[in-house]
């Protein structure tokens, strides 16, 4: 049995209505992967910041260290 052009056309509207629903969703998913990855990035970006804190301390002293011991000899 043929399907007459109206009912072909009304499983193609269906299917693009499925499909938008489908493409919507997918969009709210991907703008909350977004968001949560902007969150990360930035506790990623803080830790990197105390790191270096601590390494450029951390050189403040291995520096003293070495003149205090190199002044004793």
């Amino acid at each position: 049995m043929k399907k007459t052009v109206t009912q072909h056309r009304q499983e193609v509207e269906e299917r693009l209505s499925s499909l938008e629903t489908n493409i919507d969703n997918i969009y709210h998913h991907v703008k909350d992967i977004k968001h949560l990855l902007e969150i990360q990035n930035g506790r990623v970006r803080k830790n990197e910041e105390q790191i270096a804190k601590w390494k450029g301390v951390a050189g403040v002293i291995v520096f003293l260290l070495t003149m205090a011991l190199t002044l004793l000899k």
